[in-house]
């Protein structure tokens, strides 16, 4: 059998997006208990007032939100009046636990605020992918008509299923990288274990049709 190539991951970014069926109207008001709630929650994960922003000039209510940053975890949670947003930069599986319990312990205050139930739910992760033996340029002919295409720095793939899709491109950051990005829809009554989950098949299935060695594991 042919042994994988290994490679690292130098850049990658995590989002998760709930929708909600309706608006939260009720729960903005001054002081607002969203966010004393989330705030007596979240105090274990070693947010601060200073960790907590907001936008003071919003010009219409598609503008209200309220940032939340927990630096332990390299992390932020966004809520709005219909949505709620979490970012992770430079996730690593090792910590998924530990900000799947974030995650959720904030979720649970936000749905207890809110008046409506979640209509849809969003998760993307983006990466650089370095492979230190293969050129990305090689590793991506495999997959083109190089050929019709005529010769070309890179060559990139798009794949779009009913309720996932992901892209493979030339990364503008870092030399000779893949840019990996896997985007996937999920239903309302999805729970955040069930989320990880595809996330993490997605992202294996992708690594290993690239061939390289398993990232995720070890």
């Amino acid at each position: 059998m042919e042994e994988k190539a290994t490679a690292d991951i130098p850049e990658s970014y995590f989002e998760y997006r709930a929708e909600f069926t309706v608006p939260m109207f009720g729960v903005w008001t001054l002081p607002n208990p969203l966010v004393s709630s989330l705030f007596l929650a979240l105090k274990g994960w070693g947010i601060g007032l200073g960790d907590i922003t907001w936008n003071k000039e919003p010009s219409s209510y598609n503008d209200f939100q309220i940032t939340i940053n927990v630096l332990k975890l390299n992390a932020q949670i966004k809520f709005g009046l219909d949505s709620t947003t979490f970012i992770a930069t430079n996730p690593d599986w090792s910590g998924a636990k530990e900000l799947m319990e974030l995650f959720k312990a904030a979720m649970d205050v936000i749905q207890k605020a809110a008046t409506a139930g979640i209509s849809s739910q969003d998760v993307a992760l983006a990466m650089h992918v370095r492979t230190g033996e293969k050129s990305s340029k090689q590793t991506m002919s495999a997959f083109v008509n190089a050929d019709l295409l005529g010769p070309a720095q890179m060559y990139g793939i798009s794949v779009y299923k009913e309720d996932s899709w992901f892209v493979v491109d030339k990364s503008v950051r870092y030399p000779d990288c893949f840019f990996v990005r896997l985007q996937r829809r999920h239903g309302a009554s999805a729970s955040f274990d069930d989320i990880a989950r595809r996330l993490y098949e997605d992202e294996l299935k992708v690594l290993q049709m690239l061939g390289l060695g398993n990232l995720l594991e070890g």
